[in-house]
């Protein structure tokens, strides 16, 4: 049996303070399998962007952060490599598209001159013609329509939703396994957050790419993914497929997910707890969903 691109047992982190621990991943446990698109669901604060942090091995180095558990990526243990080892892996066997694409490239160099970096990370010794060439495709692959005047531009010429494009070549040149999307087209309208979206998800189905995709939207990951997990303050409450998900939701946060969704037949905007002991229920698991190995 094939391992999963990417498998989370028990994963647990807490941050040293004065007054002492304070825990944030209470034991999550998540895996993708190679092509699969999962989303990882929750409110801003309960733990989404930490995991894909721990995951690009970026928090491990800090003196004040407590990580434990198992990640396995392409069966391999990822604690057991070393720094310079997980470094490598960064750009080129994973990639991430963070939500604020302008602030993510460099605003001075050209995206000519950043995408030849990012090819380099595979190939040391690409040359600029050969990079600009594969740049080239990889943005058309993404319907930009004038790839050489793009490469040519700084970010700040260019605008949010092309920028974001840019952002999604660069994370598939190097045709990585694992594909981090952290709140991806959060910052640009719901035009073209749609049409990015639906750029990125044909892409990733073209090249195979197992996809953590973290969003607090719950329309965007109904569309996008294959299976999806809630995570609520540092835990997982549910996990099924996104029909299964959607149709029945049977964990009290994610129906109060749901339920605060505004409404466009004059209701206005729901009136949703902030926090509930029901939302500490235990974690809702649908049918045929289980993780490998019978983990929960």
């Amino acid at each position: 049996m094939t391992a999963p691109t990417l498998l989370i047992r028990d994963l647990r982190l807490s941050f040293k303070g004065y007054s002492g621990l304070v825990e944030v991943l209470h034991g999550i446990s998540l895996h993708i399998d190679k092509g699969e698109r999962v989303a990882l669901v929750g409110e801003s604060g309960s733990g989404k962007s930490v995991t894909a942090r721990i995951i690009l091995g970026l928090l491990q180095s800090m003196r004040t952060a407590r990580i434990s558990g198992a990640l396995n990526f392409e069966g391999r243990d990822l604690e057991a490599m070393g720094r310079g080892e997980r470094h490598r892996l960064r750009g080129t066997k994973m990639s991430m598209i963070f939500q604020d694409p302008t602030s993510s490239l460099n605003p001075v160099y050209r995206i000519s001159e950043q995408f030849h970096e990012v090819l380099k990370r595979m190939v040391p010794g690409i040359g600029r013609a050969e990079a600009d060439r594969k740049a080239a495709a990889m943005l058309a692959d993404v319907s930009i329509t004038e790839p050489e005047r793009v490469l040519a531009s700084y970010p700040f010429q260019l605008s949010g939703g092309m920028n974001q494009r840019v952002m999604i070549a660069m994370a598939l040149a190097n045709e990585p396994s694992l594909l981090i999307a952290d709140e991806p087209g959060t910052a640009l309208d719901v035009t073209v957050q749609a049409q990015t979206l639906k750029l990125m998800r044909d892409l990733v189905t073209r090249h195979n790419t197992a996809v953590l995709f973290i969003s607090h939207n719950l329309g965007v990951v109904r569309e996008f993914a294959d299976r999806v997990y809630v995570i609520y303050k540092g835990r997982i409450v549910e996990h099924g497929k996104a029909t299964q998900l959607f149709d029945n939701p049977r964990h009290p946060y994610t129906r109060a997910l749901m339920n605060a969704i505004p409404r466009i037949t004059g209701e206005g905007i729901p009136e949703i707890q902030d926090n509930s002991d029901e939302y500490l229920a235990p974690l809702v698991v649908h049918e045929g969903c289980g993780e490998p190995g019978g983990v929960a």
